[in-house]
């Protein structure tokens, strides 16, 4: 069972704990508005990994082989990982801090996410 689990969602996890990862890197070198210089550049930054994370999720919910549904309930594993992210950033980090805006970035990014694995499977959809 758990190797079923992790051999449906593998994808998944790696890009969760890539999140985890990012969220969490005292190093600052990574922030991509140190990198373009772009004010506010890490909202663009959390909205797109939360769009990749919640799209892919829906995708590997989706057991295209069988039923070429989603499992929408999966939706609240990138919400919480975004709550609990800004959560730890204030409690265990000194070179990050939380910020609602950040969450927000998330929950759109999450969204639009949706969107596109909702997209993508009515492509395959009619591909078949």
């Amino acid at each position: 069972m758990i190797l079923s689990f992790l051999k449906q969602y593998y994808k998944s996890i790696i890009i969760g704990i890539m999140i985890l990862w990012l969220s969490l890197s005292e190093n600052d070198a990574i922030n991509p508005g140190n990198i373009f210089n772009i004010p506010n550049a890490d909202k663009a930054g959390h909205f797109v990994a939360y769009m990749f994370f919640s799209a892919v999720l829906m995708l590997d919910s989706g057991r295209w082989q069988r039923t070429m549904r989603f499992k929408y309930q999966l939706l609240i594993i990138p919400v919480l990982l975004g709550a609990l992210m800004e959560l730890f950033q204030r409690l265990l980090t000194q070179m990050r801090q939380a910020d609602w805006v950040d969450m927000i970035a998330d929950l759109v990014g999450i969204f639009f996410g949706l969107m596109i694995a909702i997209a993508a499977k009515k492509l395959l959809r009619s591909d078949s």
